[in-house]
């Protein structure tokens, strides 16, 4: 038999019911940051354990008001002040206090949804971090060095007053700046000096002044440039012969993809001729080939990585040219030999 309903109101909210109202808010609070700080507690099984005591002290605490004489004031102010129901009404507005908390949260703790939710600005704060650093680093790639001190310095902004900048002259002045200072034996520097010069001197001008350059600092490479936009065969050939005297090991002095197409047009069309080119190229080649596969592919070069394969390249080049040998000098042997007669 149940209590009277005014007896089981008594019970649920007494005249102290605030402070059981601020207990069990306080304890859902604790419980609901406990799930967010310990993993193992989740929201549903604090909820869970809350209802449980409730459930199970209603149970002592109604029980106990059904057997009490509700015309006794005094027995039954000791009903609805006893321990147990004390607890009954702790752990119910805990209960009601978290499962406010997990509506709020739509299923998980309150407290969690706002820890996502900084987390999830973190993260978008983080990566927006990450993207400005790209930027920055992007920005800094291309950007003058006002200082610059060594040979990498005066190349980049070389480099970046060519490409980015499209200022030829400027990148010209920073290119003749290193040379005065450096010998940086960087083929790809070499490249840069006469192709930004081209702008501001003319040739045989420009020429002159890379082997001088190439003379005072040692530096083959200006020399192999220079060759391959020389004024005239006789000079492409004594540029060569300086840039193998200057650097011996350098593999692009003995032989330069670029000067291929002067050299076989220098030559002429007769099978001799052909055969002798031919055969200069295939020695020439061999001692590059040599040379490149004791080096590090870029160790000539300031910027490799836009460089192509000159050793596989050079391998091809050479089969190529040893079957084309091979093919003159069978047509040179099937050739009649003329004899002279005398009276």
């Amino acid at each position: 038999m149940l209590p009277q309903a005014t007896l089981i109101r008594r019970i649920l909210w007494p005249r102290q019911a605030s402070m059981f109202v601020i207990v069990g808010g306080a304890a859902g609070l604790m419980g609901d940051l406990t799930s967010f700080f310990a993993a193992f507690i989740s929201p549903l099984f604090l909820a869970l354990l809350f209802l449980l005591v409730a459930v199970s002290t209603a149970c002592m605490c109604l029980a106990k008001a059904s057997r009490v004489d509700t015309s006794d004031e005094q027995a039954v102010t000791d009903v609805v002040e006893c321990g147990v129901c004390d607890a009954l009404r702790f752990s119910l507005f805990a209960a009601v206090a978290f499962s406010l908390f997990m509506f709020i949260g739509q299923g998980q703790s309150a407290t969690e949804t706002v820890g996502e939710r900084l987390g999830l600005i973190q993260k978008d704060v983080s990566e927006i971090s990450g993207n400005v650093r790209q930027l920055t680093d992007m920005s800094q790639s291309q950007r003058i060095r006002a200082n610059p001190r060594t040979p990498e310095d005066y190349f980049a902004n070389a480099w970046i007053q060519s490409n980015i900048q499209r200022d030829q002259s400027s990148s010209h002045a920073s290119l003749v700046a290193m040379y005065e200072r450096f010998g940086p034996r960087k083929l790809d520097a070499a490249e840069l000096f006469f192709s930004s010069g081209r702008d501001i001197k003319g040739r045989n001008e420009l020429v002159a002044q890379m082997e001088q350059l190439a003379l005072r600092q040692k530096d083959a490479t200006l020399l192999v440039v220079a060759a391959r936009n020389a004024g005239s065969d006789e000079q492409a050939a004594r540029l060569g012969a300086q840039a193998r005297q200057l650097d011996p090991d350098l593999p692009f002095a003995w032989w330069d993809v670029q000067a291929m197409t002067r050299t076989m047009a220098s030559t002429g069309v007769d099978a001799p001729s052909q055969s002798a080119m031919i055969r200069r190229q295939v020695e020439d080649l061999k001692v590059f080939l040599a040379k490149i596969g004791d080096q590090p592919a870029g160790r000539h070069f300031f910027l490799p990585q836009y460089q192509g394969d000159h050793e596989l390249l050079a391998r091809q080049t050479l089969t190529n040219f040893e079957s084309n040998l091979k093919t003159y000098e069978r047509i040179e042997k099937s050739r009649p030999v003329t004899r002279s007669t005398t009276p």
